[in-house]
């Protein structure tokens, strides 16, 4: 199953991000921390050079929280690069935060303290794929709805300056994504998250995959979230099964795929199969 999905004000998108790069001092990169490699995209490697970078593992109440360390762990021996945890469904820990971001920027305040320059508002750009909850994070420091929240990709098209907090002034920018999901299973990831619109995808095939997905890496909580106890060949045999549980039923008694198929994916992008983690740290190299 390929995956593809590249509007094109993502393109303009990325050549306006370095353009804007020069005003910044940090950038935040939010990640869904299910999958933090399929959650990034690579054209931000030419981007984000020469600036200090914050990975933002967001969505971590629904992954794996020793995974989420493990990465934390991974992108702080990164150079010029750290990470911490977030949860857009918890409060904001702007001390964390505000403490990552300042030790990102240790040099350029050394710099500026030796010219005798005070400190200073931090201009930090926020970046990151569809949906990952850019929007949420910002209203969350601003404290207001200074940016368009919604739970499906695409909201923000523009970028924007938003200036309500007292320690940064952040640059919304919109979720991009890029030209070919390679290696396939990237793209797969994105859209079992919901970072790619359902209206451009089979949603019976991606929630196949999913099942058969979580029957090599995660059987045990789906068949629990499920009340399954029967041993299943087939990704096929599951849906069934779910579709008999939940009355996913057409005329005559027959499962209703397309019912099934969103039932499977929604539960699942609402965390509640449990905390799963899709991207391991030691098998990074893989992806």
């Amino acid at each position: 199953m390929n995956i593809n999905w590249y509007p094109g004000h993502m393109k303009k998108t990325i050549e306006s991000l370095k353009n804007m790069k020069a005003q910044c001092d940090v950038a935040v990169v939010l990640l869904d921390a299910r999958i933090p490699v399929s959650s990034y995209n690579p054209l931000l490697d030419e981007v984000l050079t020469s600036i200090p970078v914050l990975m933002l593992l967001n969505k971590s109440d629904l992954a794996d929280p020793k995974e989420t360390q493990r990465w934390i762990d991974y992108f702080n021996g990164q150079a010029d690069t750290s990470a911490i945890a977030f949860s857009a469904t918890s409060k904001l820990n702007e001390k964390k935060l505000t403490e990552a971001l300042e030790n990102s920027v240790k040099d350029l305040r050394k710099r500026e303290a030796e010219k005798g320059m005070e400190k200073r508002k931090l201009r930090v750009m926020v970046a990151g794929i569809p949906n990952v909850g850019k929007s949420t994070f910002i209203n969350q420091l601003a404290g207001k709805k200074s940016a368009a929240i919604g739970n499906r990709p695409g909201i923000t098209k523009t970028n924007q300056w938003i200036r309500h907090h007292k320690a940064f002034d952040l640059l919304d920018t919109p979720g991009v994504l890029w030209p070919k999901l390679d290696p396939p299973i990237r793209g797969r990831h994105l859209a079992y998250t919901g970072s790619i619109k359902d209206e451009i995808m089979d949603v019976e095939t991606l929630a196949f995959e999913l099942v058969k997905e979580a029957m090599k890496k995660f059987e045990a909580p789906m068949m629990a979230r499920y009340n399954l106890t029967e041993t299943f060949e087939d990704p096929v045999a599951v849906m069934d099964a779910i579709g008999k549980r939940r009355g996913c039923l057409i005329r005559g008694g027959e499962i209703d795929y397309t019912k099934v198929s969103h039932l499977i994916l929604d539960e699942f992008r609402a965390g509640k199969w449990g905390p799963i983690t899709l991207e391991r740290a030691d098998d990074r190299s893989e992806l």
